[in-house]
């Protein structure tokens, strides 16, 4: 019998023999198994972000293994999906304390430990090998490559805006398609389905308001209906997702929660509710506003979401209860504002980032149709176009606050005011990187 050392070696003479045999190139046919360096010690390639939206920006290739590890020696060999090497890739620096080594195309990736142009990998299917010196430490095939280099049946493409990432983190069963899964870029930290750290089986709960006629009209923001696939995509990330039934928001019902999710809601906001809410940001939770333009009365009520987040404008009902007349005040209590100057006249309008967060990561540009400008009165502004502000953030108390001006969104740099293609890419936020990025920063996992 082996021990641990002798068998390491013997897998690794293997692989090189491998290599020697077909000029620096394992076969196909002879996937390698990893499970012995892997036990030895040796990183993982962990998550590859190698499509975002429009022109790539922002790619990475991570690496999980040992902190402290000198990862000099060590080369990641991208190829084509004919089997064509087209790239590889020298790596200097040792493993942080994390665990998580990024390879970043460019400085806007977060947590990037090396700088490399080369990490913007082919887009639809190819695979990717992590080597030491000859030896093949690890190997993942993605799409439908005509020559398979990675490890077992192939994992999914991505499609733009989303990572190929192992899930648990760090799990290597030698076969791709069932270690990888397709989920929001998590760089330097755990992927979905993980134990610790952001986007991982967090035990965290996101709560979608229904009180408040959400799903009225021509409306259906809910968990089970529009906002299904955001649903999804959050319990994907390792989140529990339900709604908020009934007629008002308390204490009681926020309890347990990380993030109170509003979206597009129709009638006001009681002072009792305003200040459950109020109290539940102050002391760590998020919150996540969505409004949409003005004259958006989808239920009769007399109120749309601006008004609601706002306040009672005096005209729009004729008359409001004094409990009910501030609504939420959100310009006041969270220092964001729902603009009554909105975007109407604008049917579809492209917001670009403004400055650099979190939130923003692989997001070039996201799409706004009839929404409303925010005002920033405390806070960051995000993204905007034409001197108004549609995405903006702020911090209160120990919790977080976000408003986005629209109830939906699409990422896309090819938007041209109400044409076709505009339309086709006008889902919701569940199918954008930075919806998940918004829930994951609220939730301080990002």
């Amino acid at each position: 019998m082996f021990n641990s050392t002798l068998r390491r070696g013997f897998v690794l003479l293997a692989s090189v023999s491998l290599a020697l045999s077909s000029c620096g190139r394992t076969p196909a046919s002879a996937a390698p198994n990893l499970s012995a360096l892997a036990a030895a010690g040796e990183p993982v390639i962990n998550e590859l972000y190698y499509d975002s939206p429009s022109t790539d920006v922002g790619t990475f290739i991570e690496l999980r293994g040992p902190a402290g590890l000198s990862l000099s020696g060590y080369t990641l060999a991208a190829f084509d999906t004919a089997g064509t090497q087209y790239r590889t890739i020298t790596l200097s620096g040792t493993i942080p304390a994390s665990g998580y080594f990024v390879v970043a195309q460019d400085t806007t990736v977060p947590s990037r430990t090396l700088v490399n142009a080369g990490a913007d990998l082919n887009n639809g299917a190819g695979s990717v090998r992590l080597l030491k010196s000859a030896a093949i430490i690890d190997a993942v095939a993605y799409g439908s490559p005509t020559s398979n280099r990675g490890e077992g049946t192939s994992a999914p493409t991505t499609g733009a805006g989303s990572a190929l990432a192992r899930v648990p983190d760090g799990s290597d069963t030698n076969a791709n398609s069932v270690d990888f899964k397709v989920q929001v870029s998590t760089p330097g930290a755990a992927n979905g389905g993980g134990t610790t750290g952001g986007g991982g089986a967090t035990g965290k709960k996101v709560l979608f308001d229904l009180t408040k006629a959400e799903d009225a009209g021509n409306a259906d923001w809910r968990i089970d209906g529009a906002y299904s696939d955001y649903a999804n995509a959050l319990r994907a990330l390792g989140y529990t997702v339900s709604s908020v039934t009934g007629t008002s928001i308390t204490s009681t019902s926020l309890s347990g929660a990380s993030v109170l999710v509003i979206p597009e809601p129709q009638n006001p906001f009681s002072d009792a509710e305003r200040a459950a809410i109020q109290s539940f940001v102050q002391n760590g939770g998020g919150l996540f506003m969505i409004t949409d333009h003005r004259v958006s009365d989808r239920n009769g009520s007399g109120w749309d979401s601006p008004e609601v987040f706002d306040g009672w404008d005096g005209s729009t009902p004729a008359s409001v209860s004094s409990t009910y007349q501030a609504s939420l005040n959100s310009d006041v209590t969270f220092g964001l504002n729902a603009s009554f100057n909105s975007s109407f006249s604008d049917p579809v309008l492209t917001a670009t980032p403004l400055t650099t967060h979190p939130i923003l990561s692989g997001v070039s540009s996201a799409g706004v149709y009839v929404g409303t400008s925010v005002d920033v009165l405390s806070g960051t502004a995000l993204m905007g176009t034409g001197g108004k502000t549609y995405l903006a953030v702020n911090s209160v108390g120990t919790g977080r606050v976000v408003m986005w001006g629209d109830s939906s969104t699409f990422e896309d740099n090819t938007l041209s005011d109400g044409s076709t293609g505009t339309y086709n890419n006008w889902p919701n936020l569940s199918n954008a990187a930075m919806g998940k990025n918004i829930v994951r920063w609220l939730a301080k996992d990002l």
